[in-house]
């Protein structure tokens, strides 16, 4: 019996890979992915390093993933796709790990493993996370998400093993520390649970009434200092690039959705407003609400009330462990809010740890009551089906048979296939990852894309020059001096330009006006990729 559901899970787990490759390789083409593509092939290929050789508007540590995704393929998208998809199938096992780790201390799992009942209920939760509204995006780009999101998880499930250990030791604040920086310098917003993690190390340390807190907090802090090292040296030499990522774009990036009229999600009330009514319309997150907030007030009333549990194992805090997950849950759901506008991918950073608590509460149920987890099991199934279409696996899975239809062979084929009109140099254009893809150079300045360059007019000249940013102003002396042997544009046609009645090409025009200007050869294409047409601008001979 125990061979069969070691055969079975397995069969399951490879069929989640599939899936996700298949998401990743089909996901459709985005700007956003450029920042991390783009920033990643230029340390590969020219050692060069995001603030300090050109602004960038995020935490640093992910480039060096997407940096070594590039060194190891001529296909760099395509190898940043597929090692998402990896990272993704990590995140979805430490979300079981979490949840059978908590069960086990509850005594709902017994050591041979999770019956057949619970397999189930454990693949309907990793089926939730896959087809989630709020994971279709993430799962099908290669952003930050998916690293700070294994990243925090790792801290989480090294917390709750080191705490439920019959004898403590020091590793476990101090690995859980380095994972949690981790996440915080990939993505900005797990920075809040660095505090998150810190009362709860502090909280395992009065509830066993240990007057070692230094035992605790000393490694605990050693392995956010060993994380962050890097980033510090980093600091040092570049304090004016940090400080534009961290303090300056923030502001230039709200001012700039207002100089567009932007309206949605501006204000407090409206991000509050638009997440609720979401919310009403997604059957599955109210369960996972309604859930996320019942495990987190009745574990924390009984983590004050007793602190501890006795299981056969000894003593273990499982109603930290529940109060530990409901407050990562809830913070990441929090730090939502503070970007401006806030955009719907923002509310995925919670889910991972929401699904933990479901699952968790689902295997008390199978132990309490069977009628009660079947009816359980059913509401979930109905939430998720109500709340969005789920594609067919099968044919997702037959798309990886498929090569020619995946989106970053074909921006691979594009980008080898301009070289019919420019052999070798450098190209100008605001999504540099592509001509990087077929081995030309580019300008650093724009590495970060559409991002600081939409936003650079609204410094003054003097802050430009100070953060490393460039304009319309200053490209035409840029240029100048090293001049582009083709213009690549079009890639931001589906976007907004510099303010509200820009063109659609709004963003791109300062380059198609230098290419015109100086007699750059225009040639249309129609990739598979984008639904719009791109110019390749050639220089004249």
């Amino acid at each position: 019996m125990k061979s069969i559901k070691l055969i079975v899970q397995t069969l399951f787990y490879l069929v989640v890979l599939a899936l996700l490759l298949s998401h990743a390789v089909t996901g459709g083409f985005s700007h956003d992915e450029n920042q991390f593509i783009a920033a990643g092939q230029m340390l590969a290929y020219h050692g060069l390093i995001p603030y300090l050789n050109y602004p960038y508007t995020h935490m640093p540590y992910a480039v060096a993933f997407y940096a070594l995704t590039a060194a190891v393929s001529n296909y760099d998208f395509l190898a940043g796709r597929i090692f998402t998809a990896v990272v993704w199938l990590l995140c979805t096992l430490l979300i079981v790990a979490i949840f059978r780790l908590i069960s086990r201390k509850l005594t709902l799992l017994s050591k041979d493993g999770p019956s057949f009942p619970q397999l189930l209920w454990e693949f309907i939760i990793v089926g939730v996370f896959l087809n989630h509204p709020a994971s279709r995006f993430v799962f099908g780009a290669a952003l930050n998400h998916s690293l700070s999101t294994l990243f925090s998880l790792l801290a989480l499930w090294i917390y709750i093993r080191g705490i439920g250990q019959k004898y403590f030791s020091n590793g476990a604040p101090f690995y859980s520390g380095i994972c949690i920086c981790l996440a915080a310098l990939i993505r900005f917003n797990y920075a809040s649970l660095i505090i998150v993690l810190l009362v709860l190390w502090l909280a395992y340390a009065f509830a066993a009434r240990s007057s070692q807190y230094l035992r605790i907090l000393v490694p605990h802090l050693g392995g956010l200092l060993m994380a962050a090292i890097p980033a510090l040296g980093l600091m040092a030499l570049a304090p004016n690039g940090f400080y534009y990522t961290n303090l300056v774009y923030i502001r230039l990036n709200t001012v700039y959705y207002q100089e567009l009229l932007y309206r949605s999600n501006m204000s407090l009330a409206s991000k509050i407003t638009s997440f609720f009514s979401a919310v009403v319309h997604t059957p599955i997150d109210v369960l996972l609400y309604v859930v996320l907030i019942y495990t987190a007030i009745v574990s924390l009333i009984r983590f004050r009330q007793a602190g501890l549990y006795a299981d056969a194992a000894g003593k273990s805090f499982i109603d930290l462990d529940k109060f530990a997950v409901s407050g990562f849950a809830f913070v990441l759901l929090l730090t939502a809010f503070a970007p401006t506008p806030t955009l719907a991918q923002y509310f995925f950073a919670p889910l991972p740890f929401l699904l933990i608590i479901l699952a968790i509460l689902g295997y008390e149920l199978l132990e309490l009551n069977w009628g009660a987890y079947a009816l359980t099991l059913l509401t979930v199934i109905f939430a998720l089906t109500t709340s969005t279409k789920i594609p067919n696996p099968l044919e997702q899975i037959i798309l990886l048979s498929k090569p020619s239809q995946w989106t970053p062979i074909q921006v691979h084929d594009f980008a080898e296939s301009l070289k019919q009109y420019a052999t070798s140099g450098r190209i100008l254009t605001l999504i540099p990852m592509v001509p990087l893809e077929a081995g030309y150079d580019i300008y650093p300045v724009l590495t970060n894309g559409p991002f600081s360059w939409r936003t650079s007019l609204l410094l003054t000249p003097q802050r430009r020059a100070k953060y490393d940013v460039v304009s319309p102003n200053e490209l035409p002396q840029i240029l100048a001096q090293t001049p582009p042997d083709a213009v690549l544009t079009g890639f931001e046609i589906p976007n907004a330009g510099f303010e509200r009645n820009d063109e659609p090409d709004g963003l791109e025009m300062p380059l198609i006006n230098y290419a015109s200007e100086h007699g750059y050869k225009p040639i249309v294409f129609a990739p598979p990729f984008v639904e719009y047409e791109l110019t390749l601008w050639v220089k004249p001979h």
